[in-house]
């Protein structure tokens, strides 16, 4: 049975809850920086005082007492030590973000009593294996509410459903630490149903969770009588199911945990990616008839999802985000928030990456071709170079040569994966320029091999494990482990229904592609003793779904029997061929009319310019087509052929940012000599 947690102040609420089973009464001291991080959300913020402690902690029989502090300050010691005094039993940090926080908070506690870290920011969970090496953490709890909030994201619970709180269960299963999560509610109740996360909590090893505002909320019953009365018959309920959970198959919890995805990715996605037409209003007003709209928390959403993925198998792992898919610089700069990789294949990629802030030792440059002038520089401060040919490797030698500075340098290794296909790129490994290369790097000491990377184009499930079996026997027979393996990028993303029925094959999930290669890897360097860091370069499994380009109907025609709709935008606006792309129609005429087999066509000369074919259903002129899935290439291959660009904008309750402006005469001609 999960240890219960409830926070309150009132010593009768206190005593009724231990009567019917809660196995800690919280008091919450925390206030330091909460107003600012949970503005304007319905969240519980507790007016709670260290007198409090004295007057419950005394009463207690059962129920241990719990006390969160604020997150570490100046003042820290001397809270402990008045909270201990008090009559505090257990005592949990909040917002800890280092493993001097945590070294801090153990020191000054200094075993008098348990101490329970809340883990609540995604820089607990980057440092979170250190921390598990202390001594003196008696409990984790893992905080959904101010983590889902620091990694960006839209709804608490993705956090169970991307894979982020299964591996850091596991990591702190392997501790041997006992750990819960987050809160539940009252039967019946949450957004997600309590059913489904009492069962998540069992599935992942989960002993302890937080009694949310729901299971008795003494803000709206206030008869002492009827408080009791809840806890008694919400308890009863609760340890009930508890039992029937308890019992289940693995079907059955599988099950569950598939339908907890869907439920949170639905909730999400009407949160976040529905535009309906009182939103269309707004954004039609400020940006006129096309303009893209991002979507960054699905964006971020993907980003953890992928990486938690394959950290399941791998945990050294990290994700180097493919630049040259889509480079808007917000999306550049989350990914560095997210501690990944910058993945350049161009001087101004490369120009792009540090200008959001990306450290040079975070960049890894590709491309088969390379400024010397910027290689020259950028090398020497610490960019990875990915060597595609001889010339570069003779390049770089030369370079090296005139610096006092380490080189880090990786090769771009071309086997054969059995996918039909002969890549241009990197250095064939069976080549006579892949052994010259080699030894260019290994006789020169500025030179430090760093990466071995590999990239192929095709997205199939059934290549990702070739691709890793090879890398094995390339390390095999080179005797050379690097710190670093580079898988490269082609894998397909989270993608619209619409748009997956269209494919001949089954479109694999994150957790398919990880489990497709991941664990041949683990494998193989378990057996060595050693673990490089494993990294790939997603692009469009990142962005697809993170964009939706918005044009509007100008005209409807009908040519020999064929009905065409023009309209305010271009197959070049969402860089999709031979599929149709996920639409939605917005309607701003009543005049509708049903069409059958229509093309939705752009506004480009080119007889080939149809974003849609065949289509049916109602349309009329002025209405707003909505298509999804646009965030891959889209924006980065769109020329200004026609007409420039169009706005690039976010949109959240209803405020909009403008996250790219509409193009203008003078942008495109700026550089001509008139």
């Amino acid at each position: 049975m999960l240890k219960l947690m409830y926070i309150t102040n009132s010593p009768e609420v206190a005593l009724i809850a231990e009567k019917y089973g809660i196995d800690r009464i919280w008091i919450d001291l925390e206030t330091l920086g909460k107003e600012k991080r949970q503005n304007g959300m319905n969240t519980v913020k507790s007016n709670h005082t260290i007198s409090d402690i004295k007057k419950i902690a005394p009463l207690l029989k059962k129920s241990d007492m719990l006390v969160r502090i604020n997150p570490i300050n100046k003042d820290s010691k001397k809270e402990i030590n008045d909270v201990i005094a008090a009559g505090a039993q257990l005592v949990m940090l909040p917002m800890w973000k280092s493993v001097d926080d945590v070294e801090t908070f153990l020191s000054y506690v200094n075993h008098r009593v348990k101490t329970i870290l809340l883990l609540e920011t995604k820089e607990a969970v980057d440092c979170l294996d250190d921390v598990l090496k202390l001594k003196g953490i008696d409990e984790i709890h893992i905080g959904l509410n101010d983590l889902h909030l620091s990694y960006g994201l839209t709804f608490m619970f993705e956090l169970l459903s991307n894979g982020v709180v299964e591996n850091i269960c596991n990591k702190i299963k392997k501790a041997n630490i006992p750990y819960g999560i987050g809160g539940i509610a009252k039967l019946g109740y949450g957004d997600l149903p309590a059913e489904k996360v009492i069962i998540e909590h069992y599935r992942l090893g989960s002993t302890r969770a937080i009694l949310s505002r729901s299971f008795c909320n003494t803000a709206l019953i206030t008869d002492i009588n009827e408080i009791e009365q809840t806890f008694k018959d919400n308890m009863k309920h609760l340890r009930e199911y508890e039992e029937k959970v308890s019992k289940m198959s693995d079907k059955e919890i599988n099950k569950n945990t598939k339908e907890v995805k869907q439920i949170v990715n639905n909730i999400v996605n009407k949160k976040n990616t529905i535009i309906n037409k009182e939103k269309m209003d707004v954004l039609k007003e400020k940006c006129g008839d096309s303009f893209y709209v991002l979507d960054t928390k699905q964006f971020r959403s993907n980003f953890i999802e992928l990486k938690s993925a394959i950290e399941k198998y791998y945990p050294k792992f990290n994700i180097a985000y493919s630049y040259k898919t889509n480079y808007i610089p917000k999306l550049c700069r989350i990914i560095n928030e997210l501690n990944g990789y910058a993945e350049v294949v161009s001087e101004m990629e490369l120009q792009l990456a540090l200008k959001v802030g990306v450290e040079p030792n975070r960049i890894i440059w590709n491309g088969p071709i390379k400024n010397s002038d910027y290689l020259s520089e950028y090398a020497c401060k610490g960019v990875t170079v990915n060597i595609d040919n001889y010339e570069e490797a003779i390049l770089l030698d030369n370079i090296s040569k005139k610096s006092s500075k380490k080189i880090n340098v990786g090769i771009r290794c071309n086997f054969d994966v059995d996918d039909g296909v002969i890549s241009r790129f990197g250095l064939d490994t069976n080549s006579e320029d892949f052994s010259k290369v080699l030894s260019i790097i290994n006789n020169n000491k500025k030179l430090y091999l760093i990466n071995l990377q590999c990239h192929f184009a095709k997205r199939q499930l059934d290549y990702w494990p070739n691709r890793a079996k090879k890398m094995i026997e390339l390390i095999e027979k080179l005797k050379v482990i690097p710190e670093r393996i580079d898988l490269g990028g082609g894998l397909y993303g989270n993608m619209d229904n619409r748009l997956k029925e269209q494919f001949s094959s089954a479109i694999p999930s994150y957790q398919e592609y990880a489990l497709s290669f991941a664990p041949i890897l683990h494998d193989f360097f378990e057996k060595k003793g050693v673990y490089p860091e494993l990294i790939i370069e997603p692009g469009s499994a990142l962005v697809g779904d993170s964009m939706k380009f918005v044009c509007t109907v100008n005209n409807i025609k009908n040519i020999r029997g064929k009905y065409f709709a023009s309209v305010t935008g271009s197959q070049k606006n969402i860089s999709m061929t031979g599929v149709n792309p996920p639409i939605d129609i917005i309607k701003y005429n009543n005049d509708s009319k049903e069409y059958k087999d229509l093309d939705i066509v752009g506004y480009t000369c080119i007889e080939g310019d149809v974003l849609f074919k065949n289509y049916s259903g109602k349309l009329s002129v002025g209405d707003v087509i909505v298509i999804s899935n646009c965030g891959s290439y889209s924006i980065v291959m769109k020329p200004p052929f026609i007409l420039p660009n169009f706005y690039i904008v976010e949109m959240s309750n209803n405020e909009i940012e403008i996250i790219k402006n509409k193009e203008s005469f003078d942008y495109i001609f700026e550089t001509y000599n008139f």
